[in-house]
């Protein structure tokens, strides 16, 4: 084999590898090897984030509109923003989802080795896809949903027999 055929298969090669490389990256930025995507957004209460920290917890439900599938969740983090992730994968089919938002105040429990308790911080309307008001058709790719609470949270009341 000659030192000239030789640079030549090596450098088809690289060049082989080089588009190999070049067609999974595009793929992977894509988003098409699962078939979700991509959803993000914002959650404001009243017009500021509504920022989760070690003692409020926030999340973000979609649900199939259909009720078939699975739902999809995001937890909202300290500038108010979700990702979602169905399962273990990042992202959501395609489609119509409702969509419901709820956060709450932990509260620490007052005896040792107790449950915590926690304070609703969001009213409950936005906790039940009936009620929030909230309907998002998902395209394929990436999508951003902000969604705008507003309002006090509802005391729960405790009824009496």
């Amino acid at each position: 084999m000659s030192l000239e055929h030789t640079r030549n298969s090596t450098a088809a090669g690289g060049r082989i590898v080089s588009l190999l490389l070049l067609v999974g990256g595009v793929l992977t930025l894509a988003g098409c090897g699962n078939g979700l995507a991509n959803v993000s957004g914002q959650i404001t209460l009243n017009g500021s984030p509504l920022a989760a920290s070690e003692t409020v917890r926030g999340t973000v439900y979609f649900f199939p509109e259909g009720g078939t599938g699975a739902p999809a969740v995001g937890l909202v983090d300290a500038e108010g923003e979700y990702s979602l992730s169905t399962g273990s994968e990042g992202g959501v089919s395609p489609g119509a989802y409702l969509v419901t938002i709820s956060a709450s105040e932990l509260i620490p429990a007052k005896i040792p080795g107790e449950a915590p308790g926690g304070r609703a911080i969001t009213p409950r309307k936005y906790a039940d896809p009936s009620q929030s008001g909230f309907r998002v058709q998902v395209a394929s790719g990436s999508n951003v949903f902000d969604f705008a609470l507003e309002g006090q949270p509802t005391p729960i009341r405790n009824r009496s027999r």
